[in-house]
């Protein structure tokens, strides 16, 4: 399980986003060098009714993280997760700016990676 805890945001709900989002994009990472499996679209599939439900907090930037570098990684997490869905609804015409959307997350993915490290290794 990854420790994102109460110091990265207060709000479990949002925490759990956040985990959702990174395992989103680990499953577009390994697409790249694999079909998807049963368990890959139940993650995919999880994560985008999580964000449904949470749109509304999202849109509204109710989402509240303890520091900007979560939030930053928020927002390139969730721009890969959005543009993924305009693939799915409008098809190839936005793959350009998924491919984008996930170079970007990719990057935002690392540091979120180092920092959850550095949380589990405080103990």
């Amino acid at each position: 399980m990854l420790k994102i805890n109460q110091n990265v945001s207060k709000d479990a709900q949002t925490r759990t986003l956040l985990k959702e989002l990174l395992k989103v994009h680990q499953v577009h990472q390994a697409y790249n060098v694999r079909d998807l499996t049963d368990a890959d679209e139940q993650i995919l599939e999880k994560a985008f009714n999580l964000t449904r439900e949470m749109m509304l907090k999202i849109s509204t930037k109710k989402i509240k993280f303890a520091d900007k570098k979560w939030d930053s990684l928020f927002n390139f997490l969730m721009a890969e997760q959005i543009a993924f869905a305009r693939v799915l609804a409008s098809g190839d015409d936005n793959l350009n700016g998924y491919v984008q959307a996930k170079n970007q997350a990719q990057q935002a993915y690392a540091l979120a990676e180092t920092a959850i490290n550095n949380l589990e290794n405080e103990k």
